[in-house]
């Protein structure tokens, strides 16, 4: 289980989600046509995962432990 996080963009704190780039429906339509396109747009899209904000998708995530969250939660 992720542990929660404070978002420095908008001072939510939460447990993050996993956030792919790109389109789901891209991908699909890739497959349907291209099987190549779609194999390397799938794999793109596996490898650049990362985590975000569930309030505003903000990437700028930081532990409620840290300095930083320390120095934003008191403002």
């Amino acid at each position: 289980m992720a542990k929660q996080l404070l978002c420095a963009t908008c001072l939510t704190v939460g447990r993050p989600k996993t956030v792919a780039r790109g389109s789901f429906w891209i991908e699909v339509v890739l497959w349907l046509c291209f099987l190549v396109p779609g194999l390397l747009y799938s794999i793109w899209r596996l490898t650049t995962k990362h985590k975000a904000c569930a309030a505003c998708g903000g990437t700028q995530l930081v532990p409620l432990d840290s300095p930083m969250a320390q120095r934003l939660q008191a403002k």
